[in-house]
C-alpha cells in the first residue's frame, strides 16, 4: 500500500531512536499504540455507520419496489373483464380437471 520496504523502516527507527532517545522511546511507542488504537475505533465505528445508513437506504429502495408492485398486482384484475374476484378455488380447481368422456356423436 505505501510501498515501504524493510530498510525504509529500519532507518526510520533509528532517526527516531536518536532523535527521542531511549529513555523516552518505549512511552512514544506507548502513546503511538494508543492514538493507532483510536484512530482504527474511529475508522472502523464511521464506517459501520455507513454501512448502515446504505442498508437502509436499500431497505427504502427495496420496500418502495415492493410496495410499487404490489399496487400493481393489487390494480392488475381490475383491468381484466372477466376477472371475478367471488370466484372459489374450487371452481379453478373443476376447470383444470381433465374431461370424464367426450361425448359420442
Amino acid at each position: 500500500m505505501f510501498d515501504i520496504g524493510f530498510w525504509e523502516l529500519m532507518v526510520v527507527a533509528v532517526v527516531v531512536l536518536m532523535v527521542v532517545g531511549p529513555e523516552r522511546l518505549p512511552g512514544l511507542a506507548h502513546d503511538a499504540g494508543l492514538w493507532i488504537g483510536k484512530a482504527r475505533r474511529f475508522i472502523n465505528h464511521t464506517r459501520r455507520e455507513i454501512e448502515s445508513e446504505l442498508r437502509i437506504s436499500e431497505d427504502k429502495e427495496f420496500q418502495q419496489q415492493l410496495s410499487d408492485l404490489d399496487n400493481l398486482m393489487r390494480d392488475a384484475p381490475d383491468q381484466d373483464p372477466q376477472f371475478n374476484p367471488e370466484q372459489n378455488i374450487s371452481a379453478n380447481k373443476s376447470e383444470s380437471a381433465p374431461p370424464d368422456q367426450e361425448e359420442k356423436t
